[in-house]
């Protein structure tokens, strides 16, 4: 093998004011920004094998950006676009490029899309051009004081109809904290903290890619773009690290569908805008950083890269069930926005059955960076999971990236659809056949026995 050579790069992705705000069912444009959005880049090489992991501090990605911007990143690099691992964060304070997320299209500016597609690849190629001779060092740490499942089995009768007026689901997801009706989560939680950290030869800090299943933390300002904990976590560890301003830092999603920074057992709190989620974040970036210098470098690792195409199936509804959806809408103007959860899954539904295929391709890709396995998922994937690839995976470490080269909603596993609650809902964020959970898993776990070989 020859020596490993790496290079890192920024570029900025934040959008103007007036931009629609995703990550709430009633969107608001931008009119302010606490911090910049950004596209953060990693290069690898191995004299033979090049890949490249983009993290990006948005809501979510699909492929009408990710499709052109790995074609231009293979065009001015030449890394294959099999190779580039393009995630989105989930910051719920940032633009949503995403036109099949939502009902309708005002939250979504279409003409983001080129111009985030550009920045990404602009990204990757930067650090293509920075690439020098590096060493690499991987581990996991663990941080179980930040991750609660969100979603509790209740006392019965105390879980209201979902939105279509049924009353099978046995979970609710956010109950209330300090209800008296929890009976225990619904699922679990994982701690991992997954760290990559690329050094020069001479050890200065180059990057580092980090996972944590953690959806986002808020309590941000109204109406402010922000790139939540994740972009305090890479900000902290070029702190802790004492590294230069050409260092860079990335947190990446884990399996966190269901999980959130909220203890329901506990008590109400309130923070001050931003507090909570520099206090995550110091704690995630602590840990990222003793488990990186705890780990043994290498300047000469395997690098491999595999991605798989499942064809999933789309749930869609009804014919009577899309009868219904019409007869609620009816009232509605094409500009109003939907008054309750009903009217709004009720277009959604709409949307489902007029716009969207039968089937969908779902990639799930895999790399490989020395003894680092990483696996990802195009959607917000339930953290059982990621848990139950990191238990196959026959890699020493294992790091879960979520949100990764395309956006197909909340992926609950067969459990989940069981029990119901909001992640299941039929919805454009929830579409996904039932058993499209162990299926991504499986392939997961092949492609990583495959390349551990």
């Amino acid at each position: 093998m020859a020596l490993l050579h790496a290079g890192a790069a920024t570029s900025n992705i934040t959008p103007p004011l007036g931009t629609h705000l995703a990550g709430s069912f009633h969107p608001m444009p931008a009119e302010s920004v606490h911090d910049e959005l950004h596209a953060r880049a990693l290069v690898l090489e191995d004299g033979g094998t090049r890949i490249a992991i983009v993290v990006c501090d948005l809501i979510a990605l699909d492929r009408e950006v990710i499709d052109p911007a790995r074609r231009r990143i293979e065009q001015r690099t030449g890394i294959p676009r099999s190779h580039i691992l393009i995630a989105a964060t989930h910051t719920h304070s940032g633009p949503c490029p995403v036109p099949k997320f939502h009902y309708r299209n005002p939250v979504v500016d279409i003409s983001y899309l080129p111009f985030v597609t550009r920045r990404i690849a602009d990204a990757v190629e930067m650090a293509a051009r920075r690439v020098q001779p590096a060493r690499v060092a991987w581990g996991v740490g663990s941080e179980p004081r930040q991750v609660f499942n969100r979603r509790w089995y209740l006392r019965p009768g105390t879980i209201a109809a979902d939105p279509f007026g049924a009353t099978a689901d046995t979970v609710k997801m956010n109950p209330g904290v300090g209800s008296p009706n929890l009976i225990e989560p619904a699922g679990p939680t994982d701690p991992d903290v997954s760290v990559l950290a690329v050094e020069t030869v001479a050890g200065r800090p180059l990057a580092a890619v980090v996972s944590y299943a953690l959806h986002y933390v808020g309590g941000t300002v109204r109406a402010a773009i922000s790139a939540d904990y994740f972009a305090v976590v890479a900000a902290q560890l070029a702190r802790l690290s004492g590294a230069d301003p050409s260092f860079v830092g990335m947190l990446a999603n884990g399996c966190s569908g269901d999980i959130n920074n909220i203890n329901w057992r506990g008590t109400e709190t309130k923070d001050v805008p931003y507090a909570r989620m520099r206090r995550v974040a110091e704690t995630v970036a602590a840990e990222a950083y003793r488990t990186w210098r705890a780990a043994e470098f290498h300047d000469t690792v395997r690098l491999s890269a595999s991605e798989e195409e499942l064809s999933l199936g789309v749930r869609k509804p009804s014919p009577e069930q899309l009868k219904a959806a019409r007869q609620r809408v009816t009232a509605l103007g094409p500009s109003d926005a939907p008054r309750d959860l009903p009217e709004y899954y009720a277009h959604s539904n709409i949307m489902l059955a007029e716009r969207f295929p039968d089937y969908v391709q779902a990639p799930a890709q895999v790399l490989r960076v020395g003894d680092l396995g990483i696996a990802t998922f195009p959607g917000e994937a339930f953290c059982a999971m990621g848990v139950e690839v990191k238990q196959q995976s026959p890699f020493a470490a294992t790091m879960m990236i979520g949100l990764a080269n395309d956006y197909h909603g909340y992926i609950p596993t067969v459990r989940g659809h069981e029990q119901g609650g909001y992640e299941t809902w039929r919805a454009t964020t929830a579409y996904l056949e039932r058993d499209a959970a162990p299926q991504l898993v499986a392939s997961a776990v092949r492609q990583l026995r495959d390349m551990a070989g």
